[in-house]
């Protein structure tokens, strides 16, 4: 979970900013941490995009083996 609110917080530090050295991103960095502290962005595990996943599982047919290219197909009807 905290490489997503690294990613969020990230991109809301830096969206549209070009910052010149180092303790200008610090600065926003800090400024973004404080916000988000204040205020945090709500996670909802398993959401519409969790749905959407797996209803397009669901209309695959067969079952991956591992990390190959290869498919098992079902015998279960």
């Amino acid at each position: 979970m905290t490489e997503s609110i690294q990613r969020i917080l990230k991109r809301r530090a830096l969206d549209g900013q070009h910052p010149q050295t180092p303790q200008q991103i610090i600065e926003r960095f800090e400024i973004v941490a404080r916000v988000w502290n204040q205020n945090p962005t709500p996670f909802e595990w398993g959401g519409k995009r969790a749905a959407r996943r797996q209803r397009a599982r669901s209309k695959r047919q067969g079952h991956r083996l591992g990390g190959s290219g290869a498919v098992a197909q079902s015998l279960v009807a």
